[in-house]
């Protein structure tokens, strides 16, 4: 049996303001700053893909694969 898993690609929607997290739960470690360095993200924005990879080589490998294409445009990052 296999457990819960979530399609790569997700539909996007509306943020929605979190009303519920308390200030106890964001400092106990629930959530934290993280910077590109710990936390490299590569978005294939190729024709509104919006893929998530850890790295521009996985996105190129991913690009050739799945667009057929080597075009090294429309990828959105924070780690450039």
């Amino acid at each position: 049996m296999h457990g819960p898993s979530l399609p790569s690609v997700l539909k996007s929607k509306p943020a929605t303001h979190d009303t519920t997290t308390t200030h106890d739960q964001l400092i106990s470690g629930l959530a934290r700053v993280t910077s590109p360095q710990e936390t490299p993200i590569y978005i294939c924005a190729f024709q509104d893909c919006n893929r998530l990879f850890p790295s521009r080589e996985r996105v190129m490998l991913h690009r050739k694969r799945d667009h057929n294409s080597e075009e090294d445009r429309d990828i959105i990052t924070w780690n450039e």
